[in-house]
């Protein structure tokens, strides 16, 4: 797990969450060196042994990778995030991994079959065997789309598939910055990562605003300077329907996966 500045939330997840959990389990937290009194709080749990804390300043898939590197299990659930309330079904959905996923990075989104992706964004969360993550290289040095490129080295390697399943109580939006200079920025770093990614920026009938522009000629100016990830499929497509295994509302389903 990785944690910046989540003081108002950070207790109720994590209790959602460990409430939930037995020995099998282990919860390896990142923290980017909050400054609201997250730490404080996860320093308790630490205390009481019941996380594995470490503090460094990264970005979101660096976070993930140290957090990858500090643990033991022979397999990996990342991208809980301690903004959300876990819903008690991690039992469920670890089940239905090794029934239907077995071997296999699964990617599961935040909603119920069949499947709802018109989101922006659906929180998720990723399940994998250790082996195979350490074989596709783990998470990259990335501040956003760091689960799509751990998922699209997956699909190359013949090993994503995706599901849904409601594991969080709590949809969480992520909305662009209100102000002008902050929604620039952000746009300007997403745009720079899709295009380290050899992702595509913009689709052919959209309609591009000056502010947008800018943002994208920035990106394009600064990967001058930077050299292009290799590995992911730029075409990779996360909710690929022929890629689609049903774990079921209630952690049953037909388990068919047309791939």
């Amino acid at each position: 797990m990785t944690v910046y500045n989540e003081a108002p939330t950070v207790r109720a997840s994590l209790n959602s969450l460990l409430s939930q959990l037995n020995n099998d389990y282990e919860v390896v937290i990142v923290d980017n060196f909050s400054k609201d009194g997250t730490y404080e709080v996860l320093r308790e749990f630490e205390e009481s042994s019941r996380v594995k804390l470490i503090q460094r300043r990264c970005s979101r898939g660096l976070g993930r990778q140290l957090a990858f590197e500090h643990s033991s299990g022979a397999y990996v659930i990342a991208n809980l995030d301690l903004d959300d309330i876990f819903l008690p079904v991690l039992d469920e959905i670890v089940a239905s991994y090794h029934q239907k996923a077995e071997g296999r990075l699964l990617a599961v989104f935040n909603t119920t079959p069949p499947p709802d992706l018109t989101y922006a964004w659906v929180q998720n969360v990723t399940l994998a065997p250790r082996e195979l993550v350490a074989a596709i290289g783990g998470w990259r040095d990335l501040d956003t789309f760091e689960d799509w490129d751990i998922w699209s080295r997956a699909e190359k390697a013949g090993k994503y598939l995706w599901s849904t399943y409601r594991f969080a109580a709590n949809p969480t939006a992520h909305a662009e910055p209100n102000r002008a200079i902050a929604r620039l920025l952000s746009r300007y770093e997403r745009y720079q990562i899709r295009l380290k990614l050899g992702r595509r920026i913009f689709s052919p009938d959209e309609k591009v605003g000056l502010s947008q522009r800018l943002a994208y000629y920035g990106a394009r100016v600064s990967m001058l300077f930077q050299r292009p990830l290799v590995g992911q499929d730029p075409e990779f497509k996360s909710e690929d329907l022929n890629l689609f295994v049903n774990l079921g509302a209630e952690g049953v389903g037909s388990g068919e996966v047309n791939a």
